[in-house]
């Protein structure tokens, strides 16, 4: 097939510029070895944050006396589920690229 552009790469720079070239009416493909997002989104950056908020939440569930609530019986975090709410952020992510990827024909 011809393209009058090629973007080489998913990431948060990749996939908006892609979806920016067809909305100009340029015929554009977009390459990825990968899930869309690039390495940021799915593997970088996003899981990343995820797992950080899911701390942020076990620090605040620890000290909730410190903010007027009592909680009984003793907080535990489950590791596995923590990786597993990050990696479905994650998907849930990389879903929404690739429907904006497909709403804007970009191949």
């Amino acid at each position: 097939m011809k393209y009058d552009i090629v973007v080489i790469g998913s990431g948060p720079g990749g996939y908006v510029a892609a979806i920016r070239a067809a909305q100009l009416g340029k015929k554009t493909a977009l390459v990825e070895k990968a899930e869309p997002g690039g390495t940021c989104l799915n593997w970088g950056c996003i899981p990343t944050k995820a797992l950080l908020k899911s701390a942020q939440v076990y620090a605040y569930a620890r000290n909730a006396a410190q903010y007027g609530i009592d909680l009984a019986g003793e907080v535990i975090p489950s590791l596995p589920r923590m990786v597993e709410r990050s990696r479905t952020v994650a998907g849930m992510m990389s879903k929404g690229i690739s429907y904006l990827l497909d709403k804007n024909k970009v191949e």
